[in-house]
């Protein structure tokens, strides 16, 4: 594997490791939903832009999310678990799997490393997929120090809260739709297209196992890998 290949594939773990999980499983929702991702504003190069996912898809099953994108050789999918506010993701680098395993304590050490939004919430709605959505705008600081305003788009109409316990905007009130996030040089944008409930679709157990072969590794010992 060359360093160029390593890199880009260590950068695209970090990014989605932190900002994957668009549904927390508290919502009591059954069903799947599908994201659309693009990257606005980031500072990386091309090479870099095609080895990222455009797609991410979402089932849940009342207190289990889980969470799945491919992009090109990396293959990820989270899954939460509300009873114990834990995240195991299972990771496909270049054909070997790995499994990452985060406590309750360990998602809260890891949302303190990114940058604590500041949310205020507006009377302004639009209605997305059918939902009525409610606008928030959560302010950041870049890594050169300069303010970002990020809107966010969330209904209430599926409800549960907190709705990302890993994700820097835990305080949302409902499902987000339409959401930003940054992180160093990246900026992902999420942007719902469809959402299906469960009375269209059928939810297997199977989604949310753990393969028993895969390899047990930390998030450190997978960047020594990769480096």
């Amino acid at each position: 594997m060359s360093s160029q290949t390593t890199k880009q594939l260590f950068v695209m773990t970090m990014i989605l490791l932190l900002s994957a999980s668009a549904v927390n499983c508290q919502s009591m929702f059954t069903g799947r939903i599908t994201y659309e991702i693009s990257y606005p504003g980031s500072a990386i190069d091309y090479a870099t832009r095609q080895q990222l996912p455009d797609e991410i898809e979402i089932v849940a099953n009342d207190e289990l999310v889980r969470t799945e994108m491919e992009a090109g050789e990396l293959h990820q999918v989270k899954i939460t678990n509300s009873e114990d506010k834990s995240v195991t993701t299972i990771l496909e680098i270049l054909r070997e799997e790995y499994v990452i395993r985060k406590s309750h304590d360990e998602v809260k050490e890891s949302i303190r490393e990114l940058p604590e939004p500041r949310i205020t919430y507006t009377d302004e709605t639009k209605e997305i997929l059918g939902y009525e959505c409610k606008k928030a705008e959560a302010v950041v600081y870049d890594q050169f120090g300069d303010e970002q305003v990020i809107e966010i788009y969330y209904t209430e109409e599926i409800k549960g809260e907190p709705f990302n316990f890993d994700l820097p905007y835990n305080e949302i009130p409902g499902l987000m739709l339409e959401y930003e996030v940054r992180a160093g040089n990246l900026n992902m944008r999420y942007e719902a297209t469809e959402i299906k409930s469960r009375w269209g679709i059928f939810i297997s157990s199977r989604n949310f196992r753990v393969p028993s072969d895969a390899a047990e590794i930390t998030f450190e010992e997978l960047q020594d890998k990769l480096q």
